[in-house]
């Protein structure tokens, strides 16, 4: 629903305005360049400024970004070891030697750099806003009906993959008296390739029972204004002034 977010004292700003400054903050934040910290900073000021317009709740938000930021912390920690360049640390194993190059990480610092502010205001946005105004306000900008049905539906059932998964596993611990790894991993399998298959089927049947019940692909909700304020438009023009303030700074290599 693009409905304007009232919070306390907060600017009135709607769904729409929010997922706008979002995608364009993210994509002017990750054509920035390799070794630009300061650049960087300037982007996570940016997304501190972001947090405090959308008004997420703050604790939320803090459990929310360090638990995501593990996946591309996971990812990206052999990057320093895949990279050429001058070698700043070696490791002599037996077998093979390990070094850590300055290009490498450079690209590792950056990485994570990026992954850390794009994740923290994504937070800001999904936090602030509901479910039902996020995928009203994607289709507001043109995303397609296929792509926002399928994260509405994957959103939707993932708890239901989620509940059927556990009982699945307390039942192997409920019929596994050997306490084995091999025998444990052996019924995960199972469990895995069954949920798979449960998961075809079940998709399938929902699927045609929206659409017995009218579903076309699209959401429609009633709101009360589908256009942008003026407060909106000042928002935007405002973030993307910034924005390329931040890029004429990089381009041209004021702060170094």
């Amino acid at each position: 629903m693009d409905k304007t977010i009232k919070t306390g004292n907060a600017i009135d700003i709607t769904t729409k305005t929010k997922i706008i400054i979002t995608l364009t903050s993210i994509f002017f934040l990750i054509s920035t360049g390799k070794g630009h910290y300061y650049v960087l900073l300037l982007y996570f000021i940016l997304g501190i400024l972001i947090i405090f317009l959308f008004r997420p709740g703050f604790l939320i938000l803090l459990r929310r970004t360090f638990l995501l930021y593990l996946f591309p912390l996971s990812v990206s920690i052999f990057i320093p070891f895949a990279n050429k360049g001058n070698a700043i640390f070696k490791l002599n194993l037996s077998v093979f030697t390990i070094a850590i190059t300055d290009n490498g990480l450079t690209i590792f610092l950056t990485v994570l750099s990026k992954s850390f502010v794009s994740i923290l205001m994504l937070s800001a946005l999904v936090i602030s806003t509901s479910d039902n105004e996020l995928l009203n306000g994607l289709r507001k900008i043109y995303v397609p009906a296929i792509i926002v049905s399928i994260i509405f539906i994957m959103y939707r059932y993932f708890f239901l993959l989620r509940e059927e998964s556990n009982t699945g596993q307390l039942a192997i611990k409920s019929r596994t008296f050997q306490k084995s790894y091999k025998a444990s991993n052996k019924k995960l399998a199972f469990l895995a390739g069954n949920l798979l298959i449960k998961s075809f089927d079940r998709a399938e049947n929902i699927y045609k029972s929206m659409e017995s019940r009218g579903f076309d692909g699209n959401f429609y909700i009633i709101e009360k204004d589908s256009f942008l304020n003026k407060l909106d438009w000042i928002i935007i023009i405002c973030s993307f002034l910034i924005l390329v303030f931040i890029k004429i700074v990089e381009i041209l290599k004021i702060i170094t």
